[in-house]
């Protein structure tokens, strides 16, 4: 069996689980059924905001070439 089918399978597998284990928890109205998946998903969201700033802040920006004066003049005589 391919190592991507296996992963895929297990990854499977465990989103049911974790699905059944949420619906279980609210069926017996836990207030950790709701607070754990709020907390992932915020603090997912701050991981997600802080790599966006992180590759904003580190990516070097080249300036554009400078225009001669060869390209500027040879502009302006074909307009």
């Amino acid at each position: 069996m391919q190592t991507s089918r296996l992963v895929g399978g297990l990854i499977c597998v465990l989103v049911v689980a974790i699905g059944a284990a949420f619906v279980w928890g609210i069926v017996v109205r836990s207030y950790w059924a709701v607070a754990i998946p709020v907390v992932i998903g915020f603090l997912g969201m701050l991981t997600l905001g802080f790599w966006i700033g992180w590759t904003m802040a580190v990516t070097r920006i080249e300036p554009p070439p400078e225009a001669t004066e060869e390209g500027t003049a040879e502009t302006e005589s074909k307009a």
